[in-house]
């Protein structure tokens, strides 16, 4: 089982088309079970940003099953900002160019992969006590949660169980910020759905763990960026996962002066569901 995990490609100003243009070419060469995008396809929901992650997306989806999902730069947070004129309207624009269903699950052979919209915009239960939190902060809501629940429950005995979402579940190290309202209690949620991995990004620093929570362990893959706005100066970079029943590894691909993607390291992790 390989799965390609990529993040915050951010199609617009702060892109680097050399790095989106060296992926899709290992894209096209390499033999993959799955290719997950998560979020923020798009800089500022431009129609041309659209297109050119339109593109994208269409390319990945020639070679394997694509699963994607918004962003926080991919709503368009204004037109639906405290439940005021629908919550679909802040992705009009996502769902015209991109999907229509913004909370996708994709089963391929060995792995059951379940998205979820973790960008809301501006609502009362994303308000936190950081004014630098408002529009960015994500959530996941019950209801959700019992979606990946049912989704992980039914899949058949053996399957990775692959969550999807935009917002990091761990705070980060350099910005110390949880991508979720629910901080650290999003790592619980995510143990009670039965996921064993989360595919997520957000934070624009590639973080690739194992943690315990709820009594199970999750592997967590947080892809970085391929935009000049890395955390850090860090390259750009984004994930290879390989798993097996025995074990998941998560091999990172950073941007190198000679202008071409190489993995620099690998983290292994054993599989259980404790």
């Amino acid at each position: 089982m390989r799965l390609l995990h990529v993040s915050d490609l951010h199609f617009g100003r702060s892109s680097v088309p050399a790095q989106v243009e060296a992926l899709e070419a290992f894209i096209a060469r390499e033999s993959l079970d799955a290719i997950v995008i998560s979020g923020d396809l798009s800089q500022r929901t431009r129609r041309s940003e659209f297109e050119r992650a339109a593109v994208f997306v269409r390319r990945c989806e020639s070679r394997a099953p694509t699963v994607v999902v918004p962003g926080n730069h991919d709503c368009a947070w204004w037109t639906g900002m405290l439940g005021a004129g629908g919550f679909y309207s802040m992705f009009n624009r996502y769902r015209e160019y991109i999907r229509s269903d913004i909370e996708p699950q994709v089963r391929v052979e060995g792995a059951t992969i379940v998205g979820l919209n973790s960008a809301h915009g501006i609502q009362t239960y994303t308000l936190t006590t950081r004014p630098r939190d408002l529009t960015v902060v994500g959530a996941v809501l019950r209801g959700q949660w019992a979606r990946a629940r049912t989704a992980f429950a039914m899949a058949p005995p053996g399957d990775l169980r692959v969550l999807v979402v935009h917002h990091n579940v761990l705070r980060g190290k350099l910005s110390n910020r949880w991508g979720l309202a629910s901080r650290e209690f999003g790592l619980v949620d995510i143990a009670h759905s039965g996921a064993d991995l989360v595919c997520c990004g957000h934070d624009h620093e590639e973080r690739i763990e194992g943690v315990s929570a709820g009594r199970r362990h999750i592997v967590v893959s947080t892809a970085g960026t391929m935009t000049d706005r890395t955390r850090g100066g860090r390259p750009g970079s984004w994930n290879l996962i390989d798993a097996d029943a025995k074990q998941v590894s998560v091999a990172l691909y950073e941007w190198q002066p000679a202008g071409a993607f190489m993995r620099s390291r690998t983290s292994t992790f054993a599989r259980r569901t404790s």
